[in-house]
């Protein structure tokens, strides 16, 4: 399995998230926006980040871009939000996105594609 950091704002998203990646066997941490992860990050090392787009004081777009240039520039990444994909910044780097409401079983899907994928 492995480990995972959930970044949402909403408090009963990021329960939701937390509960089913957990019960998958997944490591979870979470954070209630980019900035709180940042700080998360100086002491977990996920296998894959699942973030929120829209979220306070730092969003994820401003998370993947710090993540990218600074931290673990090869993490997957799984953008969610309510937002269609076409109206997301095109620059963000993410590698799959998920609307809102989720599908848990195809956020499952999606982790478990690309740790596979980036664990070579």
């Amino acid at each position: 399995m492995a480990s995972v950091l959930v970044v949402e704002d909403e408090a009963f998203t990021a329960l939701a998230l937390v509960d089913e990646l957990s019960d998958l066997g997944h490591t979870v941490r979470d954070a209630v926006d980019g900035e709180e992860a940042i700080g998360v990050l100086q002491t977990f090392s996920p296998d894959i980040l699942v973030t929120d787009f829209m979220m306070p004081k730092m969003g994820g777009d401003g998370l993947i871009r710090y993540i990218r240039a600074r931290a673990c520039p090869k993490i997957p990444v799984v953008l969610i939000s309510g937002l269609p994909e076409a109206r997301l910044p095109a620059d963000i780097g993410y590698d799959a996105y998920l609307g809102k409401p989720l599908d848990e079983g195809a956020l499952a899907q999606i982790i478990d594609r690309l740790i596979a994928k980036y664990r070579v």
